[in-house]
């Protein structure tokens, strides 16, 4: 008989299922124990339900096996701030609506408990801090604060009533002049990262959002450094198909310099952003395949197709610019500055 799964397997395979289109997720589950697919699905089926459950069942799971109560109820205080409801569960945080003295609502992320100690989690909520408080500009999110305070590390950020391009992906087609638009608006947070010689390494239409009114932020700079070499290290694929330790990244999103280990700069930022810009265009990804394995062999080797192919209409100078950004060769990308201007001619 085998063991039953743990919660760390369980939580691994979630987050990493979650992520992926409906689709695709049969595929994932089919290589894992019976036991495993079940607690699996149970968590996927209760994520799908309209609304946020009072007990998101993350949550009730970690509490049931860790016997400590977890989470924040509304009229709690972190710091200044006061807790009015749960908004998510990720990997590394639980994110609240939350309102400062003045009542203006904030996004309050705190570090999960689990992870206090673990100093590589505490090490990238920290550098999401530090990096998201260096930029400033209209389209990054703004990070108001952080510290510790009895319920632990959080961070305190501008509060952005929209959509994730995810969620606006799944929702149906975009139409062209809006994809040029908020491409454009991420090409300049970008540009503007950049400038300031930081890195983002973790561009995925998860950690993009469209505010209700049509201003583009860019989140989560959990995994921001400045350009470096980054390499593989042992046991380091983590939840939701992010790699974590030094090579850091979501695979679909993932250029080949940094599979490889070689050295990443911002030129793997553009990638990454040219993979979700052909996604949100063309309404498919540029690299998809039924295991991760194919997804690897793809983005190191599969040609990738004009969106013309794939949708009428697509401004000939932005298709180009999208199949520049995916190009192999990171030399042969263009900049964000480039991009900014490039999408911003076709509106």
């Amino acid at each position: 008989m085998n063991p039953p799964p743990s919660w760390e397997e369980i939580e691994r395979l979630y987050h990493e299922a979650l992520e992926l289109p409906q689709g695709e997720r049969e595929a994932l589950l089919n290589g894992v124990s019976p036991e495993l697919r079940q607690e699996v699905e149970s968590l996927l089926e209760a994520d799908s339900m309209d609304g946020l459950p009072a007990a998101p069942p993350t949550h009730v799971v970690a509490d049931l096996l860790d016997g400590q109560p977890s989470g924040l109820a509304p009229g709690e205080r972190v710091a200044e701030y006061q807790v009015e409801s749960l908004i998510s569960i990720g990997g590394m945080g639980e994110v609240y609506l939350a309102r400062d003295p003045q009542g203006t609502p904030v996004a309050l992320k705190i570090l999960r408990r689990h992870l206090i100690v673990s100093a590589q989690a505490v090490d990238r909520f920290e550098t999401e801090a530090r990096a998201a408080s260096a930029l400033c500009h209209p389209n990054i999110v703004t990070v108001y604060r952080s510290g510790e305070s009895p319920t632990g590390l959080f961070i305190a950020m501008e509060w952005v009533d929209g959509s994730t391009f995810r969620s606006i992906m799944n929702a149906g087609q975009v139409e062209i002049a809006q994809a040029m638009d908020w491409g454009g608006q991420a090409a300049r947070a970008l540009s503007a990262a950049h400038t300031a010689g930081i890195l983002h390494r973790d561009i995925k239409p998860e950690n993009i959002m469209l505010r209700k009114d049509g201003v583009v932020k860019i989140l989560d700079f959990g995994l921001a450094r400045d350009e470096g070499v980054v390499r593989p290290e042992p046991n380091s694929r983590g939840a939701s198909g992010t790699i974590s330790g030094t090579l850091s990244g979501t695979l679909l999103y993932m250029p080949p310099e940094v599979l490889r280990g070689e050295t990443a700069t911002s030129a793997s930022d553009i990638f990454s952003l040219g993979a979700v810009l052909y996604e949100l265009t063309g309404g498919q990804h540029p690299f998809a395949g039924e295991t991760l394995l194919d997804v690897y062999e793809a983005i190191e080797c599969r040609p990738v197709a004009a969106i013309a192919s794939l949708r009428h209409g697509v401004p000939p100078e932005a298709d180009r610019l999208i199949l520049r950004m995916l190009d192999r060769h990171p030399g042969s990308r263009p900049s964000a500055r480039e991009a900014c201007d490039v999408l911003g001619k076709t509106l």
